[in-house]
């Protein structure tokens, strides 16, 4: 509970105080040690490619922030590995654990989810912060609703082989749960109401994006034989433990709001 309050008081004050400048630079951070992680999952041999793989991340990070012009193109590129995403977690089966080609895939898709992800909080950050805490808010409460409604109602399992805590009852609870946050969220923001339908839409599609990313990392840990990416958190493991769900529902909640603006 001290790292969770700890962690959200953090976050909330890094979104109001800090210049967008700056919260590129620390959630740059967030994403490199993310990247130490994937690497360490990923089983790269030794110290030195565990680095050069952070490096390459930094390398594309900066890129990123080089050339904003091409933020759609990112965007939409993490959208469309997220909807493979979802086919690949769908006919997963435990045998491919130890094939060459998953732990390829799970090494160069490390990429496309760090870069992306840190991409879409800069840029909501700069188009409004209120949005970028919604949307964390979203993501945070929606795995809250899911666990209570998982643990009093949870029966059909939602994906046994990666992560057999989930259910299909969780999923609707934290649906269900977070129809209020957004109607609240929507008022709030002052949003046109002709964009309400859709901006409603899009905030509840990032109910589900969000399990998608947590099941994405189970896959990873699972290859690993890790209960979790780290421990730099106490009680709570890794930051890719922490982040998992935002790197599906950033990107794709930030193509679709270039969507809306045109």
């Amino acid at each position: 509970m001290i790292t969770a309050i700890a962690l959200g008081a953090g976050i909330l004050a890094g979104i109001l105080l800090l210049p967008n400048p700056w919260l590129a630079l620390v959630f740059a951070m967030v994403s490199l040690l993310a990247a130490w992680e994937w690497a360490r999952l990923i089983a790269l041999p030794n110290t030195l490619w565990r680095v050069m793989y952070v490096l390459a991340v930094a390398v594309l990070l900066a890129a990123a922030w080089a050339y904003p012009e091409h933020a759609r193109t990112v965007f939409l590129v993490a959208v469309l590995w997220w909807a493979a995403s979802v086919i690949l977690l769908a006919a997963y089966e435990p045998g491919w654990l130890h094939t060459r080609w998953l732990w390829g895939l799970l090494g160069l898709s490390g990429f496309v989810v760090l870069v992306p992800t840190w991409l879409a909080v800069v840029v909501l950050h700069a188009q409004r912060p209120g949005l970028l805490i919604f949307l964390v808010v979203l993501v945070s409460m929606s795995d809250v609703f899911a666990y209570f409604a998982g643990r009093r109602y949870g029966k059909n399992k939602l994906a046994p082989s990666l992560s057999p805590g989930k259910t299909r009852e969780g999923l609707w609870g934290a649906l269900l749960g977070t129809l209020p946050l957004v109607l609240i969220g929507m008022y709030v923001l002052g949003l046109d109401k002709a964009a309400w339908v859709y901006f409603m839409g899009l905030s509840l599609v990032c109910v589900p994006l969000s399990v998608i990313g947590d099941l994405y990392e189970s896959l990873l840990k699972r290859r690993a034989g890790a209960k979790d990416s780290g421990t730099i958190l106490p009680g709570h493991g890794g930051v890719l433990d922490r982040i998992d769900s935002l790197t599906a529902a950033a990107p794709c909640f930030m193509f679709g709001v270039y969507w809306l603006h045109g």
